[in-house]
């Protein structure tokens, strides 16, 4: 199959009309620098424009029912199972993604959230029956509003699963999305929106903000109505101190050196097969990817051994026009560094079990062996930086609670990865982490996040994302109550007040609330 060669613009629903843009990004395949699009950029005065037409055709939408919201989404995704080749041709020619992991790890995930959603929306949103327990003559509900116009915010290594996940939420619960992926994944997200606005959604109700951090920083401004940041600590730090300065709501999700621990009794097979996928899929380059493994001492030489045979045996290559494991690094700079990396925890006493070295093999991807590095130093920027790249560092650890304490060390992100053969031992490390999600026996966290509450964890987060208090988050609960019996044309608890009405005033507040026991309670009366 051969991807279009014409130019890919907006849409034209996705520009303010009339607006010309002043700038374009190139996107090109990164195995062989083809340009394989040219977008037109937004300036800030175009993304103000964006934000006040979605803005508009967001108070339509909110009219909608909860199932007619549901029963497009459903469309939509129902129509990217359809397109899944020309999907994961944009993952594979873009984003260095091989095929699979274009199909199973993100096309998948986000359908499967996106319809999971559409089915449990309508009871999740659904009214709430109140009845106060203090003014029993009035009765009430909660109803989950739409907040309006939400932003999502999203990295390069995140492209498709992660902010699909989040655009149908926020779609589901009425609200209108502007998304701003990063540069360096855009083209997956504009192919995703084309097949959206095909399928019948209102095209203002999903756009693409592309442009540069004015852009972003011009909608913030501008008031949208909830901001959400998937990415590093320092891109959710600087998103929540614009949303604070404008007074917009922000959730975040930022990512960190997550840690796979192997204990003393873990299945050595399995660990080292977990590792070997958790650390080399997409180059190493996900956000829940295996950035560091912590292995016992009594199984270290056996699982480091059974990895290096198998990280050996992985293929490297273009995934677009190769039989591949996995493709390039997506910057192009990204070898040198590794290399770097590698060289510094090697003197400081690490050794290089596997690769280690540059390949040369054309593009803008940056093309690097798969590594393994044993018995890394716990203060090394292997041990401590996201590496982003088919680096693997191995840390030894005396015990497991040596290797509990080096996992959550403060530089870990939202996920942890803990093999045992003792499910009460994962229960118990799980009590001792941070981690947002913790997998017993298991790696990819992101694909298992969307029926569960995730911490929000960040700069300036707070709630929770994802799962039924994800989707409410995506709203505004308006408490509504009504009288259930006609009320007199005064209440006694408004002014003119009296000393007769503070003396039962007072007397009310004991019996009720004060000492326990009936004999207490009556005594309180006088």
């Amino acid at each position: 199959m051969e991807m279009s060669t014409d130019p890919l613009t907006h849409d034209p629903s996705s520009r303010p009309p009339g607006a010309r843009s002043s700038d374009e990004v190139a996107v090109v395949d990164l195995c062989t620098s083809e340009v394989l699009a040219t977008v037109a950029t937004h300036s800030a005065d175009e993304a103000r424009a964006l934000l006040r037409a979605t803005a508009e055709a967001q108070r339509s939408w909110a009219r909608e029912s909860v199932r007619a919201r549901a029963s497009m989404v459903r469309r939509v995704t129902e129509a990217m199972v359809q397109q899944a080749d020309a999907l994961a041709e944009a993952l594979q020619r873009s984003q260095g993604m091989c095929r699979f992991d274009a199909l199973v790890r993100e096309i998948l995930p986000c359908v499967d959230a996106g319809q999971w959603y559409a089915a449990e929306a309508p009871a999740m949103l659904a009214d709430l029956a109140v009845e106060p327990h203090l003014r029993s003559h009035r009765r009430g509900e909660v109803r989950f509003l739409p907040r309006g116009v939400v932003a999502v915010f999203s990295p390069w290594n995140a492209p498709l699963a992660e902010p699909l996940t989040l655009v149908f939420e926020a779609l589901l619960a009425g609200n209108a999305v502007v998304w701003k992926p990063s540069s360096l994944a855009l083209l997956p997200a504009l192919r995703a929106r084309e097949i959206a606005v095909r399928e019948g959604l209102p095209a203002e109700l999903l756009t693409v903000l592309v442009g540069e951090r004015e852009a972003g920083d011009a909608i913030i401004d501008a008031g949208v109505d909830l901001a959400v940041t998937i990415g590093s600590k320092n891109a959710a730090r600087r998103v929540a101190a614009r949303c604070a300065k404008a007074a917009v709501p922000s959730l975040s999700s930022v990512a960190g050196k997550t840690a796979l621990i192997a204990c003393d009794d873990c299945d050595v097979e399995r660990a080292a097969r977990a590792i070997v996928a958790g650390r080399f899929v997409h180059a190493g380059q996900r956000r829940d990817t295996v950035e560091r493994v912590i292995v016992h001492a009594g199984v270290a030489g056996e699982l480091t051994r059974r990895v290096i045979e198998l990280a050996a045996a992985l293929r490297v290559g273009d995934p677009w026009r190769e039989a591949v494991d996995l493709g390039p690094a997506r910057h192009p700079t990204r070898a040198t560094l590794l290399r770097v990396v590698t060289e510094e925890a090697m003197r400081m006493g690490a050794t290089l079990s596997l690769g280690g070295e540059a390949l040369h093999r054309g593009g803008e991807g940056s093309w690097f062996n798969p590594t393994v590095l044993v018995g890394v130093n716990e203060g090394s920027r292997a041990a401590r930086e996201i590496l982003h790249g088919p680096v693997l560092p191995v840390m030894i650890a005396s015990s497991n609670a040596h290797a509990l304490s080096l996992a959550d060390d403060g530089v870990g992100g939202p996920f942890t990865y803990v093999f045992t053969e003792s499910a009460d031992r994962a229960a118990a490390m799980a009590d001792g982490l941070r981690a947002s999600v913790v997998l017993h026996d298991d790696v990819f966290a992101t694909e298992v996040a969307v029926d569960a509450p995730m911490d929000a964890a960040g700069p300036g987060a707070a709630g929770t994302l994802h799962g039924p208090d994800g989707l409410i988050r995506m709203c505004r609960a308006q408490h509504r109550s009504v009288p259930s019996l006609a009320l007199p044309a005064r209440d006694p608890g408004w002014p003119p007040y009296s000393p007769l009405r503070e003396q039962v005033a007072i007397r009310a507040l004991r019996t009720v609330f004060g000492r326990h026991g009936v004999v207490g309670r009556l005594a309180d009366l006088f």
